[in-house]
């Protein structure tokens, strides 16, 4: 099994990511359903970057109607504050109809995932 940062590909989610990813598909997007069916059989699929808490994530093949219809790229967007003052984005990425990343993308160089205690994460689509 791969590691990454000493953690194995493969492996749970942590709360932090967990969380992240119950929020990310926990609007209403039509394939918002297919979506938490493909986060039920996720596990994490290592960093994508060295200096970010980016990750992947793997889905194995599931059915055809599993699938999320979606043309590629971010599938649902959180926006992240601290007291009002905008730190950055998390996006959930698709990539040929499979849940595949979440990308911080931040306004500084602040690279690690929001701190689910004392930032507030808003879904924007």
């Amino acid at each position: 099994m791969n590691m990454s940062r000493g953690r194995a590909v493969g492996s749970a989610f942590s709360a932090k990511e967990k969380t992240v990813l119950d929020l990310l598909c926990s609007g209403d997007h039509p394939y918002r359903e297919q979506a938490c069916e493909q986060l039920r059989v996720a596990s994490w699929g290592g960093y994508q970057l060295d200096e970010c808490d980016c990750f992947l994530i793997s889905v194995p093949k599931l059915p055809k109607a599993a699938r999320i219809r979606h043309g590629g790229g971010p599938f649902s967007t959180l926006d992240v504050s601290r007291a009002g003052e905008g730190l950055g984005q998390l996006d959930l990425w698709v990539v040929d109809g499979y849940l595949h990343s979440v990308d911080y993308m931040t306004y500084d160089d602040h690279e690690m995932l929001p701190d689910l205690e004392d930032d507030t994460l808003e879904p924007l689509y």
